[in-house]
Formats: C-alpha cells, sequence, structure tokens
C-alpha cells in the first residue's frame, strides 16, 4: 500500500491530527467566506456538508479508540457553531444543513469504527 494512501486511509494519531486541522481550516474558509451577494446552490449544498463532516472526522476515529467521543463534540459544536456565524457572513444558516452536518459526523464516525476494526483483525 502507497503511503500517501496509508496516510489518507489508515492514519496513525499524528497524521491523523494533522488531517482534522486541515479539514477544520478547509470547512471553516468554505462555509465563512464572505460572499458579495447570497447564493442558493439547491441541492449539492446538503451533500457538501454530509461529505465534509464525514471527512472531518474520519481519521480520528480510526487513529484512536478514545478520542471519537471529543472529536464527535467537536465536529458538531464547529457545525452549529457555523450556522449561527453563516448569516453575518452574507450566508444562510439553516437547520437542514447542521443536520446534513450530523449525519455526516455519524457516517464518518460509523466507517471509521469499522476500518478500525478491519485492520485490527489483518
Amino acid at each position: 500500500m502507497s503511503k500517501y494512501v496509508k496516510f489518507l486511509i489508515l492514519p496513525d494519531i499524528r497524521s491523523a491530527i494533522f488531517l482534522t486541522v486541515v479539514f477544520t481550516i478547509a470547512i471553516c474558509v468554505g462555509t465563512l467566506t464572505v460572499l458579495p451577494e447570497k447564493m442558493d446552490v439547491p441541492g449539492t449544498d446538503k451533500w457538501q456538508h454530509f461529505v465534509a463532516f464525514a471527512i472531518l472526522v474520519y481519521p480520528i476515529t480510526v487513529a484512536s479508540r478514545t478520542y471519537w467521543i471529543p472529536i464527535t463534540v467537536f465536529a458538531l459544536c464547529l457545525a452549529a457553531s457555523i450556522e449561527i456565524i453563516q448569516p453575518y457572513v452574507n450566508r444562510f444558516g439553516d437547520i437542514k444543513d447542521f443536520q446534513a452536518d450530523t449525519l455526516g459526523v455519524f457516517l464518518g464516525l460509523l466507517t471509521g469504527i469499522l476500518v478500525r476494526r478491519f485492520r485490527a483483525k489483518i
């Protein structure tokens, strides 16, 4: 397995922390960048939220058995904070975005736990 694939798919704890920081910054920039006017992107917005938050929690969940609760709390607080802040940066704060974020968090957790268990059996 390539070291780059392993870095992304099966990270150790240091790599997982690095990836989580990078993904957090990317999510914040992507969701809180001030726009010149309000934009409505039907359909794709919820998928973007869902995937972004699944990717956010996945690395820590794969790399550590003990940090899945803190990363879950962090991700849910980040999601809620983003929805509260968005109206102030010419975006829409939407409860459905938060719901998509929450579902993404739980998909990332489930996927990470399953990958960690599968990796332990190899």
